[in-house]
Protein backbone atom coordinates (compact mmCIF):
# COMPACT_ATOMS: atom_id res chain seq x y z
CA UNK A 1 0.00 0.00 0.00
CA UNK A 2 1.33 3.40 -0.94
CA UNK A 3 -0.11 6.84 1.10
CA UNK A 4 -0.45 9.94 -1.34
CA UNK A 5 1.87 12.74 0.19
CA UNK A 6 -1.00 14.88 0.23
CA UNK A 7 -2.85 12.59 2.91
CA UNK A 8 0.52 12.66 5.10
CA UNK A 9 0.66 16.68 4.50
CA UNK A 10 -3.36 16.78 6.13
CA UNK A 11 -2.51 14.22 8.72
CA UNK A 12 0.09 15.74 10.26
CA UNK A 13 -1.57 18.80 10.05
CA UNK A 14 -4.71 17.57 12.01
CA UNK A 15 -2.70 15.39 14.71
CA UNK A 16 -1.68 16.58 18.09
CA UNK A 17 2.15 15.63 18.70
CA UNK A 18 2.01 16.44 22.19
CA UNK A 19 -1.17 14.24 22.54
CA UNK A 20 0.83 11.85 20.53
CA UNK A 21 4.02 11.63 22.40
CA UNK A 22 2.20 11.93 26.02
CA UNK A 23 0.55 8.98 25.61
CA UNK A 24 3.92 7.25 25.46
CA UNK A 25 6.20 9.19 27.98
CA UNK A 26 6.40 11.83 30.45
CA UNK A 27 5.83 15.55 28.96
CA UNK A 28 6.04 18.62 31.42
CA UNK A 29 5.14 22.01 30.23
CA UNK A 30 7.79 24.70 30.57
CA UNK A 31 7.90 28.24 28.97
CA UNK A 32 6.20 27.74 24.93
CA UNK A 33 6.76 23.82 24.76
CA UNK A 34 6.91 20.70 26.44
CA UNK A 35 9.58 18.78 28.06
CA UNK A 36 10.93 15.16 28.87
CA UNK A 37 13.54 12.93 29.04
CA UNK A 38 14.96 11.90 25.72
CA UNK A 39 13.45 8.12 25.15
CA UNK A 40 16.22 7.71 22.43
CA UNK A 41 19.16 8.26 24.79
CA UNK A 42 20.81 7.79 27.64
CA UNK A 43 18.25 4.89 28.86
CA UNK A 44 15.67 8.12 29.75
CA UNK A 45 18.13 8.09 32.78
CA UNK A 46 19.59 11.59 32.21
CA UNK A 47 19.64 14.06 34.75
CA UNK A 48 17.76 17.02 33.16
CA UNK A 49 14.94 16.75 30.41
CA UNK A 50 16.92 17.88 26.74
CA UNK A 51 13.85 16.84 24.62
CA UNK A 52 11.31 19.43 23.91
CA UNK A 53 8.35 19.15 21.85
CA UNK A 54 6.73 22.42 20.09
CA UNK A 55 3.36 21.80 19.48
CA UNK A 56 3.19 24.62 16.57
CA UNK A 57 4.83 23.29 14.15
CA UNK A 58 4.47 19.79 15.24
CA UNK A 59 7.84 19.03 15.65
CA UNK A 60 10.33 17.29 18.18
CA UNK A 61 14.03 17.60 18.74
CA UNK A 62 16.88 16.08 21.52
CA UNK A 63 19.21 18.85 22.06
CA UNK A 64 21.62 16.16 23.74
CA UNK A 65 21.53 13.69 20.91
CA UNK A 66 19.83 15.50 18.25
CA UNK A 67 16.68 13.35 17.60
CA UNK A 68 14.28 14.96 15.45
CA UNK A 69 11.01 14.34 13.36
CA UNK A 70 7.49 14.52 13.53
CA UNK A 71 4.90 12.50 15.07
CA UNK A 72 5.41 9.75 12.34
CA UNK A 73 9.05 9.89 13.22
CA UNK A 74 8.36 9.23 16.50
CA UNK A 75 5.73 6.33 16.32
CA UNK A 76 8.27 4.47 14.17
CA UNK A 77 11.09 4.85 16.64
CA UNK A 78 9.07 4.55 19.71
CA UNK A 79 6.71 2.00 18.93
CA UNK A 80 8.65 -0.06 16.17
CA UNK A 81 6.04 0.41 13.49
CA UNK A 82 6.56 0.56 10.07
CA UNK A 83 5.40 3.97 8.20
CA UNK A 84 2.12 2.34 6.99
CA UNK A 85 1.21 1.00 10.42
CA UNK A 86 2.46 4.64 11.82
CA UNK A 87 0.27 6.31 9.58
CA UNK A 88 -2.81 4.46 10.02
CA UNK A 89 -2.44 4.45 14.01
CA UNK A 90 -2.51 8.71 13.27
CA UNK A 91 -5.21 8.32 11.53
CA UNK A 92 -7.44 6.25 13.51
CA UNK A 93 -7.05 8.56 16.53
CA UNK A 94 -8.26 11.52 14.37
CA UNK A 95 -10.42 9.86 12.52
CA UNK A 96 -8.91 9.66 9.06
CA UNK A 97 -9.46 7.27 6.35
CA UNK A 98 -5.97 6.08 4.87
CA UNK A 99 -6.61 6.35 1.17
CA UNK A 100 -4.73 3.48 -0.71
CA UNK A 101 -2.78 3.66 -3.82
CA UNK A 102 -2.08 0.46 -5.32
CA UNK A 103 1.21 -0.57 -5.89
CA UNK A 104 3.31 -4.07 -5.57
CA UNK A 105 1.62 -4.66 -2.09
CA UNK A 106 -1.84 -4.00 -2.60
CA UNK A 107 -5.07 -6.01 0.03
CA UNK A 108 -7.60 -4.60 -2.10
CA UNK A 109 -8.33 -7.71 -3.65
CA UNK A 110 -7.77 -9.85 -0.41
CA UNK A 111 -9.97 -7.91 1.37
CA UNK A 112 -12.48 -8.85 -1.30
CA UNK A 113 -12.03 -12.17 -0.80
CA UNK A 114 -12.69 -12.14 2.91
CA UNK A 115 -15.27 -10.12 2.39
CA UNK A 116 -17.27 -12.41 -0.21
CA UNK A 117 -15.94 -15.34 2.10
CA UNK A 118 -18.13 -13.69 5.15
CA UNK A 119 -21.30 -13.55 2.87
CA UNK A 120 -20.60 -16.85 1.81
CA UNK A 121 -20.26 -18.04 4.97
CA UNK A 122 -23.39 -15.72 6.32
CA UNK A 123 -25.58 -17.17 3.79
CA UNK A 124 -24.25 -21.01 4.88
CA UNK A 125 -25.57 -20.09 8.30
CA UNK A 126 -29.16 -19.54 7.37
CA UNK A 127 -29.46 -22.31 4.65
CA UNK A 128 -30.45 -25.84 6.18
CA UNK A 129 -26.73 -26.85 6.50
CA UNK A 130 -26.51 -24.48 9.26
CA UNK A 131 -29.10 -25.78 11.28
CA UNK A 132 -27.41 -27.64 14.22
CA UNK A 133 -24.94 -24.05 14.15
CA UNK A 134 -28.23 -22.11 14.80
CA UNK A 135 -29.34 -25.13 17.31
CA UNK A 136 -26.01 -24.17 18.64
CA UNK A 137 -26.19 -20.72 19.07
CA UNK A 138 -29.57 -20.20 20.50
CA UNK A 139 -28.18 -23.44 23.25
CA UNK A 140 -25.48 -20.79 24.33
CA UNK A 141 -28.16 -18.16 24.41
CA UNK A 142 -27.26 -16.22 21.01
CA UNK A 143 -30.49 -13.93 19.40
CA UNK A 144 -30.28 -13.95 15.59
CA UNK A 145 -29.89 -10.38 16.05
CA UNK A 146 -26.59 -10.43 17.99
CA UNK A 147 -25.75 -13.08 15.17
CA UNK A 148 -26.16 -10.66 12.78
CA UNK A 149 -24.56 -7.83 14.35
CA UNK A 150 -21.21 -9.67 14.20
CA UNK A 151 -21.98 -11.31 11.64
CA UNK A 152 -21.32 -15.05 12.33
CA UNK A 153 -21.65 -17.98 9.80
CA UNK A 154 -20.84 -21.30 8.91
CA UNK A 155 -18.46 -23.18 6.86
CA UNK A 156 -20.64 -26.29 5.05
CA UNK A 157 -18.39 -29.32 4.60
CA UNK A 158 -20.15 -30.02 0.96
CA UNK A 159 -20.00 -28.89 -2.64
CA UNK A 160 -19.62 -26.54 -3.67
CA UNK A 161 -16.02 -25.62 -1.74
CA UNK A 162 -15.62 -22.23 -0.53
CA UNK A 163 -12.68 -22.53 -3.02
CA UNK A 164 -15.04 -23.33 -5.83
CA UNK A 165 -17.29 -20.29 -5.11
CA UNK A 166 -14.22 -18.39 -5.25
CA UNK A 167 -12.14 -19.13 -8.04
CA UNK A 168 -15.32 -17.94 -10.25
CA UNK A 169 -14.75 -14.32 -9.26
CA UNK A 170 -11.22 -14.25 -8.35
CA UNK A 171 -7.45 -15.59 -9.34
CA UNK A 172 -6.16 -18.67 -7.98
CA UNK A 173 -2.82 -16.48 -6.76
CA UNK A 174 -4.98 -13.79 -4.44
CA UNK A 175 -6.85 -17.14 -3.05
CA UNK A 176 -4.25 -18.67 -2.51
CA UNK A 177 -2.46 -15.70 -0.48
CA UNK A 178 -6.32 -15.35 1.77
CA UNK A 179 -5.47 -17.63 4.38
CA UNK A 180 -8.95 -19.15 3.68
CA UNK A 181 -7.19 -22.49 2.15
CA UNK A 182 -3.99 -24.77 2.51
CA UNK A 183 -2.95 -27.18 0.27
CA UNK A 184 -2.81 -31.24 0.82
CA UNK A 185 0.27 -33.62 -0.54
CA UNK A 186 -0.44 -32.92 -4.15
CA UNK A 187 -0.32 -29.32 -3.93
CA UNK A 188 -4.37 -28.96 -4.76
CA UNK A 189 -6.01 -26.22 -2.27
CA UNK A 190 -8.85 -27.41 0.28
CA UNK A 191 -10.43 -25.56 2.55
CA UNK A 192 -8.93 -24.48 5.77
CA UNK A 193 -12.65 -23.78 7.56
CA UNK A 194 -14.99 -26.48 7.11
CA UNK A 195 -17.92 -27.60 9.13
CA UNK A 196 -17.59 -24.79 11.65
CA UNK A 197 -19.11 -21.87 13.26
CA UNK A 198 -17.10 -19.06 11.52
CA UNK A 199 -16.05 -14.91 12.99
CA UNK A 200 -15.28 -12.36 10.59
CA UNK A 201 -12.65 -10.59 12.07
CA UNK A 202 -12.99 -6.86 11.22
CA UNK A 203 -10.31 -4.27 11.37
CA UNK A 204 -11.45 -0.80 12.77
CA UNK A 205 -12.97 -0.19 8.91
CA UNK A 206 -15.13 -3.43 9.11
CA UNK A 207 -13.26 -5.01 6.36
CA UNK A 208 -13.12 -8.51 6.80
CA UNK A 209 -9.55 -9.36 7.33
CA UNK A 210 -9.43 -13.03 8.44
CA UNK A 211 -11.64 -15.39 10.52
CA UNK A 212 -12.17 -17.89 13.82
CA UNK A 213 -13.83 -21.03 13.57
CA UNK A 214 -15.25 -23.08 16.19
CA UNK A 215 -15.94 -26.88 16.19
CA UNK A 216 -20.02 -27.39 17.13
CA UNK A 217 -19.12 -30.77 18.18
CA UNK A 218 -15.57 -32.23 19.13
CA UNK A 219 -13.51 -34.38 16.41
CA UNK A 220 -10.61 -36.53 16.72
CA UNK A 221 -7.70 -34.44 16.21
CA UNK A 222 -9.05 -31.34 15.21
CA UNK A 223 -8.63 -27.95 17.20
CA UNK A 224 -11.74 -26.88 18.65
CA UNK A 225 -10.57 -23.05 17.51
CA UNK A 226 -8.96 -22.69 14.23
CA UNK A 227 -7.93 -19.22 13.08
CA UNK A 228 -6.77 -17.46 9.77
CA UNK A 229 -2.50 -17.88 9.53
CA UNK A 230 -0.68 -14.50 9.16
CA UNK A 231 -1.08 -12.89 6.03
CA UNK A 232 -1.03 -9.18 4.12
CA UNK A 233 -4.16 -8.20 5.37
CA UNK A 234 -3.54 -9.94 8.98
CA UNK A 235 -1.30 -9.30 11.61
CA UNK A 236 -2.61 -10.91 14.97
CA UNK A 237 -0.78 -9.10 17.33
CA UNK A 238 -2.31 -5.77 16.47
CA UNK A 239 -6.00 -6.77 15.80
CA UNK A 240 -8.85 -6.81 18.60
CA UNK A 241 -12.22 -8.82 17.88
CA UNK A 242 -14.87 -6.81 18.75
CA UNK A 243 -13.17 -3.33 17.89
CA UNK A 244 -15.49 -2.85 15.29
CA UNK A 245 -18.30 -3.82 16.91
CA UNK A 246 -17.41 -1.14 19.78
CA UNK A 247 -17.54 1.40 17.84
CA UNK A 248 -20.32 1.16 15.75
CA UNK A 249 -21.97 1.45 19.52
CA UNK A 250 -19.79 3.93 21.21
CA UNK A 251 -16.70 5.88 19.16
CA UNK A 252 -15.38 6.66 22.67
CA UNK A 253 -16.75 4.11 25.25
CA UNK A 254 -15.81 4.94 29.03
CA UNK A 255 -14.18 1.35 29.24
CA UNK A 256 -13.20 -1.93 27.54
CA UNK A 257 -13.78 -5.15 28.77
CA UNK A 258 -10.84 -7.57 27.16
CA UNK A 259 -11.28 -10.96 27.79
CA UNK A 260 -9.82 -14.20 25.89
CA UNK A 261 -12.67 -15.75 23.41
CA UNK A 262 -14.95 -14.56 20.38
CA UNK A 263 -17.75 -16.28 22.63
CA UNK A 264 -17.10 -14.33 25.35
CA UNK A 265 -17.07 -11.30 23.38
CA UNK A 266 -20.25 -12.18 21.70
CA UNK A 267 -22.25 -13.67 25.17
CA UNK A 268 -21.67 -10.24 26.61
CA UNK A 269 -23.03 -8.52 24.21
CA UNK A 270 -25.81 -10.60 24.04
CA UNK A 271 -26.67 -9.95 27.93
CA UNK A 272 -25.83 -5.86 27.48
CA UNK A 273 -22.31 -5.32 27.74
CA UNK A 274 -21.17 -4.01 24.46
CA UNK A 275 -17.76 -2.76 25.44
CA UNK A 276 -15.79 -6.03 25.30
CA UNK A 277 -13.25 -7.21 22.55
CA UNK A 278 -11.04 -10.41 22.56
CA UNK A 279 -7.17 -10.57 21.45
CA UNK A 280 -8.04 -12.65 18.55
CA UNK A 281 -6.07 -16.19 19.36
CA UNK A 282 -2.83 -14.76 20.26
CA UNK A 283 -1.51 -13.75 23.50
CA UNK A 284 -2.48 -9.65 24.80
CA UNK A 285 0.25 -7.99 23.19
CA UNK A 286 1.75 -4.53 24.13
CA UNK A 287 0.60 -2.98 20.76
CA UNK A 288 -3.28 -4.64 21.23
CA UNK A 289 -3.30 -2.48 24.66
CA UNK A 290 -1.79 0.25 22.75
CA UNK A 291 -4.76 0.14 20.46
CA UNK A 292 -7.43 -0.30 23.24
CA UNK A 293 -5.77 3.16 24.59
CA UNK A 294 -6.47 5.08 21.88
CA UNK A 295 -10.21 5.08 22.46
CA UNK A 296 -10.39 4.44 26.20
CA UNK A 297 -8.41 5.33 29.52
CA UNK A 298 -10.68 2.63 31.17
CA UNK A 299 -9.64 -1.28 30.87
CA UNK A 300 -10.90 -4.37 32.51
CA UNK A 301 -8.96 -7.27 32.16
CA UNK A 302 -11.11 -10.64 32.75
CA UNK A 303 -9.41 -13.95 31.42
CA UNK A 304 -10.67 -17.44 32.50
CA UNK A 305 -10.46 -18.37 36.06
CA UNK A 306 -8.07 -21.45 35.66
CA UNK A 307 -4.09 -21.25 36.28
CA UNK A 308 -3.78 -20.33 32.53
CA UNK A 309 -6.07 -17.08 32.65
CA UNK A 310 -3.87 -15.92 35.35
CA UNK A 311 -1.14 -16.57 33.58
CA UNK A 312 -2.35 -14.35 30.80
CA UNK A 313 -3.58 -12.05 32.96
CA UNK A 314 0.24 -11.09 34.26
CA UNK A 315 1.84 -11.00 30.79
CA UNK A 316 -0.66 -8.65 30.08
CA UNK A 317 0.62 -7.18 33.08
CA UNK A 318 4.04 -7.24 31.87
CA UNK A 319 2.80 -5.71 28.41
CA UNK A 320 0.90 -2.78 29.76
CA UNK A 321 3.71 -1.80 32.27
CA UNK A 322 5.57 1.03 29.35
CA UNK A 323 2.14 2.32 28.52
CA UNK A 324 1.00 3.31 32.26
CA UNK A 325 -0.02 6.60 33.06
CA UNK A 326 -1.52 8.63 35.63
CA UNK A 327 -4.38 8.62 33.71
CA UNK A 328 -4.64 5.05 32.67
CA UNK A 329 -6.69 3.26 34.72
CA UNK A 330 -6.26 -1.00 34.00
CA UNK A 331 -7.95 -3.43 36.48
CA UNK A 332 -8.20 -6.89 36.30
CA UNK A 333 -11.51 -9.61 37.43
CA UNK A 334 -10.60 -12.93 38.28
CA UNK A 335 -13.14 -15.17 37.89
CA UNK A 336 -13.50 -19.16 39.74
CA UNK A 337 -11.53 -21.32 38.72
CA UNK A 338 -14.41 -23.05 36.48
CA UNK A 339 -15.63 -20.05 34.97
CA UNK A 340 -15.15 -17.42 31.82
CA UNK A 341 -17.11 -14.30 30.87
CA UNK A 342 -19.85 -15.91 28.92
CA UNK A 343 -20.65 -18.44 31.56
CA UNK A 344 -20.56 -16.14 34.20
CA UNK A 345 -22.86 -13.67 32.78
CA UNK A 346 -25.75 -16.08 31.61
CA UNK A 347 -25.65 -17.69 35.10
CA UNK A 348 -25.51 -14.31 36.99
CA UNK A 349 -26.67 -11.47 34.60
CA UNK A 350 -25.56 -8.45 33.66
CA UNK A 351 -25.70 -6.24 36.61
CA UNK A 352 -23.40 -9.07 38.70
CA UNK A 353 -20.99 -8.91 36.29
CA UNK A 354 -20.78 -5.12 36.08
CA UNK A 355 -20.37 -5.51 40.33
CA UNK A 356 -17.25 -7.08 39.52
CA UNK A 357 -15.66 -4.65 37.21
CA UNK A 358 -16.68 -2.38 40.98
CA UNK A 359 -14.46 -4.99 42.50
CA UNK A 360 -12.23 -5.71 40.42
CA UNK A 361 -8.20 -5.62 41.49
CA UNK A 362 -6.06 -2.08 40.19
CA UNK A 363 -3.03 -2.44 38.41
CA UNK A 364 -0.72 -1.82 41.40
CA UNK A 365 -2.49 -4.13 43.74
CA UNK A 366 -2.03 -7.02 41.11
CA UNK A 367 1.55 -6.07 40.17
CA UNK A 368 2.44 -5.62 43.94
CA UNK A 369 0.79 -9.03 45.01
CA UNK A 370 2.54 -10.75 42.04
CA UNK A 371 5.94 -9.10 43.44
CA UNK A 372 5.24 -10.26 46.76
CA UNK A 373 4.78 -14.08 45.85
CA UNK A 374 8.00 -14.42 44.26
CA UNK A 375 9.82 -15.55 47.49
CA UNK A 376 10.39 -15.68 51.32
CA UNK A 377 9.85 -11.66 52.39
CA UNK A 378 11.43 -13.21 56.08
CA UNK A 379 14.58 -13.36 54.86
CA UNK A 380 17.38 -11.33 53.34
CA UNK A 381 17.87 -13.69 50.85
CA UNK A 382 13.87 -13.64 49.71
CA UNK A 383 14.12 -9.95 49.75
CA UNK A 384 17.07 -9.89 47.41
CA UNK A 385 15.25 -12.35 45.25
CA UNK A 386 12.23 -10.75 44.93
CA UNK A 387 13.95 -7.05 44.33
CA UNK A 388 15.71 -9.03 41.46
CA UNK A 389 12.56 -10.14 40.33
CA UNK A 390 11.17 -6.50 40.02
CA UNK A 391 14.00 -4.78 38.89
CA UNK A 392 13.70 -5.43 34.72
CA UNK A 393 9.55 -4.76 35.10
CA UNK A 394 10.27 -1.29 37.01
CA UNK A 395 12.39 -0.45 34.37
CA UNK A 396 10.30 -1.06 31.80
CA UNK A 397 7.68 1.65 32.99
CA UNK A 398 8.45 4.91 31.19
CA UNK A 399 5.94 7.34 33.18
CA UNK A 400 8.71 8.88 35.47
CA UNK A 401 6.05 9.96 38.08
CA UNK A 402 4.84 6.29 38.25
CA UNK A 403 8.04 4.62 37.98
CA UNK A 404 9.34 6.54 40.92
CA UNK A 405 6.21 5.32 42.98
CA UNK A 406 6.93 2.31 41.93
CA UNK A 407 10.37 2.13 43.38
CA UNK A 408 9.23 3.25 46.36
CA UNK A 409 6.50 0.85 46.96
CA UNK A 410 9.04 -2.35 46.39
CA UNK A 411 11.89 -0.98 48.24
CA UNK A 412 9.51 -0.57 51.58
CA UNK A 413 8.83 -4.21 50.96
CA UNK A 414 12.51 -5.08 50.14
CA UNK A 415 13.54 -2.88 52.64
CA UNK A 416 15.94 -1.59 50.22
CA UNK A 417 16.64 1.31 47.75
CA UNK A 418 15.80 -0.35 44.83
CA UNK A 419 16.72 3.47 42.59
CA UNK A 420 20.24 2.38 43.82
CA UNK A 421 19.72 -1.13 42.64
CA UNK A 422 18.60 0.27 39.45
CA UNK A 423 21.21 3.11 38.88
CA UNK A 424 23.91 0.56 39.35
CA UNK A 425 22.14 -1.78 36.64
CA UNK A 426 22.30 2.01 33.97
CA UNK A 427 26.01 2.91 34.49
CA UNK A 428 26.98 0.14 32.78
CA UNK A 429 24.99 1.39 29.74
CA UNK A 430 25.77 4.54 30.02
CA UNK A 431 29.16 3.74 29.67
CA UNK A 432 28.31 2.31 26.36
CA UNK A 433 26.95 5.49 25.36
CA UNK A 434 29.00 7.48 26.25
CA UNK A 435 31.43 7.00 23.05
CA UNK A 436 28.15 7.81 21.21
CA UNK A 437 27.90 10.89 23.25
CA UNK A 438 31.37 12.37 22.11
CA UNK A 439 30.84 11.70 18.21
CA UNK A 440 27.79 13.85 18.73
CA UNK A 441 29.65 16.43 20.24
CA UNK A 442 32.48 16.21 17.56
CA UNK A 443 30.10 16.16 14.82
CA UNK A 444 28.27 19.14 15.93
CA UNK A 445 31.59 21.46 16.16
CA UNK A 446 32.77 20.14 12.28
CA UNK A 447 32.66 23.32 10.42
CA UNK A 448 30.59 21.25 7.73
CA UNK A 449 28.23 20.70 9.47
CA UNK A 450 27.64 23.94 10.95
CA UNK A 451 27.33 25.15 7.17
CA UNK A 452 24.09 22.96 6.46
CA UNK A 453 22.65 24.25 9.99
CA UNK A 454 23.40 27.78 8.74
CA UNK A 455 21.76 26.95 5.38
CA UNK A 456 18.90 25.35 6.69
CA UNK A 457 18.29 27.81 9.77
CA UNK A 458 18.37 30.47 7.19
CA UNK A 459 16.00 28.62 4.91
CA UNK A 460 13.40 27.72 7.29
CA UNK A 461 13.09 31.81 8.54
CA UNK A 462 13.12 32.71 5.45
CA UNK A 463 11.69 30.74 2.53
CA UNK A 464 11.95 32.51 -0.47
CA UNK A 465 15.80 32.39 0.15
CA UNK A 466 16.10 28.65 -1.71
CA UNK A 467 15.59 31.16 -5.48
CA UNK A 468 19.57 32.29 -4.60
CA UNK A 469 22.06 31.77 -7.94
CA UNK A 470 24.27 30.12 -5.30
CA UNK A 471 22.74 26.70 -5.01
CA UNK A 472 23.64 25.91 -8.38
CA UNK A 473 27.24 25.49 -7.32
CA UNK A 474 26.33 22.06 -4.98
CA UNK A 475 27.28 19.75 -8.20
CA UNK A 476 24.89 16.88 -9.04
CA UNK A 477 28.03 14.18 -7.33
CA UNK A 478 27.93 16.30 -4.15
CA UNK A 479 27.33 14.59 -1.05
CA UNK A 480 25.59 17.80 -0.23
CA UNK A 481 23.47 17.32 -2.70
CA UNK A 482 20.30 17.26 -0.24
CA UNK A 483 20.59 20.88 0.15
CA UNK A 484 19.41 21.17 -3.85
CA UNK A 485 16.12 18.25 -2.76
CA UNK A 486 15.40 21.17 0.54
CA UNK A 487 15.89 24.02 -2.13
CA UNK A 488 13.32 22.14 -4.61
CA UNK A 489 10.64 21.84 -1.80
CA UNK A 490 10.78 25.43 -0.68
CA UNK A 491 10.46 26.44 -4.40
CA UNK A 492 7.66 24.10 -5.07
CA UNK A 493 6.06 26.12 -1.85
CA UNK A 494 7.29 28.99 0.01
CA UNK A 495 4.88 28.46 3.31
CA UNK A 496 5.59 24.33 3.37
CA UNK A 497 5.31 23.45 7.16
CA UNK A 498 8.69 22.22 8.62
CA UNK A 499 7.56 18.92 9.46
CA UNK A 500 6.41 18.12 6.16
CA UNK A 501 10.14 18.64 4.89
CA UNK A 502 11.05 16.36 8.06
CA UNK A 503 9.27 14.29 6.90
CA UNK A 504 10.75 14.47 3.11
CA UNK A 505 14.13 14.13 4.49
CA UNK A 506 15.79 9.99 4.33
CA UNK A 507 18.72 10.25 5.75
CA UNK A 508 18.10 10.38 9.35
CA UNK A 509 21.40 12.39 10.33
CA UNK A 510 20.34 15.57 7.71
CA UNK A 511 17.07 15.23 9.56
CA UNK A 512 18.32 15.80 12.99
CA UNK A 513 20.46 18.68 11.54
CA UNK A 514 17.14 20.02 10.31
CA UNK A 515 15.48 19.41 13.51
CA UNK A 516 18.40 21.18 15.52
CA UNK A 517 18.05 24.40 12.65
CA UNK A 518 14.15 24.16 13.45
CA UNK A 519 14.81 25.13 17.49
CA UNK A 520 17.63 27.67 16.64
CA UNK A 521 16.73 30.14 18.90
CA UNK A 522 19.37 32.65 15.93
CA UNK A 523 16.80 34.79 14.66
CA UNK A 524 18.22 36.21 11.40
CA UNK A 525 17.24 39.29 9.36
CA UNK A 526 16.36 38.87 5.56
CA UNK A 527 20.04 40.37 4.83
CA UNK A 528 22.10 38.38 6.93
CA UNK A 529 20.10 35.02 5.90
CA UNK A 530 21.18 35.48 2.67
CA UNK A 531 25.10 35.99 3.45
CA UNK A 532 24.66 32.84 5.63
CA UNK A 533 23.51 30.92 2.86
CA UNK A 534 26.50 32.12 0.29
CA UNK A 535 29.37 31.96 2.95
CA UNK A 536 28.38 28.41 3.90
CA UNK A 537 27.73 27.27 -0.13
CA UNK A 538 31.02 28.70 -0.46
CA UNK A 539 32.59 26.57 2.52
CA UNK A 540 30.65 23.62 1.35
CA UNK A 541 32.11 24.42 -2.50
CA UNK A 542 35.67 24.35 -1.36
CA UNK A 543 35.63 21.32 0.94
CA UNK A 544 36.42 18.70 -1.87
CA UNK A 545 39.13 20.30 -2.73
CA UNK A 546 40.82 20.86 0.33
CA UNK A 547 39.67 17.38 1.50
CA UNK A 548 41.76 16.22 -1.94
CA UNK A 549 44.79 18.11 -0.71
CA UNK A 550 44.91 16.64 2.51
CA UNK A 551 44.89 13.14 1.56
CA UNK A 552 47.21 13.63 -1.25
CA UNK A 553 49.63 15.31 1.07
CA UNK A 554 49.09 12.03 3.52
CA UNK A 555 49.39 9.82 0.58
CA UNK A 556 52.76 11.45 0.48
CA UNK A 557 53.64 10.93 3.69
CA UNK A 558 52.36 7.52 3.39
CA UNK A 559 49.88 7.81 6.29
CA UNK A 560 46.72 6.71 4.11
CA UNK A 561 44.12 4.64 5.75
CA UNK A 562 42.02 2.03 3.53
CA UNK A 563 39.06 3.88 3.59
CA UNK A 564 40.83 7.06 2.71
CA UNK A 565 42.37 5.67 -0.05
CA UNK A 566 38.66 4.76 -1.17
CA UNK A 567 37.70 8.41 -0.91
CA UNK A 568 40.78 9.78 -2.52
CA UNK A 569 40.03 7.51 -5.67
CA UNK A 570 36.42 8.56 -5.97
CA UNK A 571 37.13 12.35 -5.69
CA UNK A 572 40.07 11.66 -8.17
CA UNK A 573 37.71 9.34 -10.29
CA UNK A 574 34.90 12.00 -10.38
CA UNK A 575 36.70 14.80 -12.05
CA UNK A 576 35.16 15.71 -15.52
CA UNK A 577 39.37 15.52 -16.46
CA UNK A 578 42.00 13.51 -15.21
CA UNK A 579 46.25 14.65 -14.95
CA UNK A 580 48.59 12.27 -15.47
CA UNK A 581 49.56 12.64 -12.18
CA UNK A 582 46.09 11.70 -11.04
CA UNK A 583 46.42 8.91 -13.41
CA UNK A 584 49.30 7.64 -11.94
CA UNK A 585 48.32 7.92 -8.78
CA UNK A 586 44.72 6.49 -9.57
CA UNK A 587 47.25 3.67 -10.54
CA UNK A 588 48.97 3.42 -7.66
CA UNK A 589 46.36 3.61 -4.93
CA UNK A 590 44.57 0.75 -6.51
CA UNK A 591 48.13 -1.73 -6.60
CA UNK A 592 48.92 -0.55 -2.58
Amino acid sequence: MSIPSSFIERLIASVNIVDVIGRRITLERKGGGYWAKCPFHGSGEERTASFKVYEDTGTYHCFSCKESGNAIHFLRKYDGVDFIEAVEILASQVGMEVPKQEVAIDTSVAIKINNRAAEIFYEQLKSNDGINTVSYLKERGISGDTAKFFQLGYSANKKPSLYECLEKEFGEEDINESGLFGKNDNGDLYDRFRDRLMFPIRNIKGECIAFGGRLIKDKKDQAKYLNSPETKTYKKKYELYGLFEIRQIDKRPDSIFLVEGYMDVIGLYQHGIKNAVASSGTAFTEEQLRKILSYTNSIYIVFDGDEAGYKASWRAAENALPLLREDTRISFIFLDSDDDPDSFIKRNGKEAFLNLAKNSKSFSEFFIETIKEQDNLSSVEGRSMVARFALPLVNKISNDTLKQAYINEISKICDLDLSKVIKGETSIKKKNTQQQQEEVKTNSSSVLRKSVLGIFTALIQHPKLANLEEFDLIQKESKFTFLRDAQDIYLENFETPASIILEKIENEKIKNIFGEALVSEIKLSKEDASSMIRDCIELISQSNAEREEILKEKYNMQELTSSEKRELQQIILKKDKMSQEEAALIKNLSSN
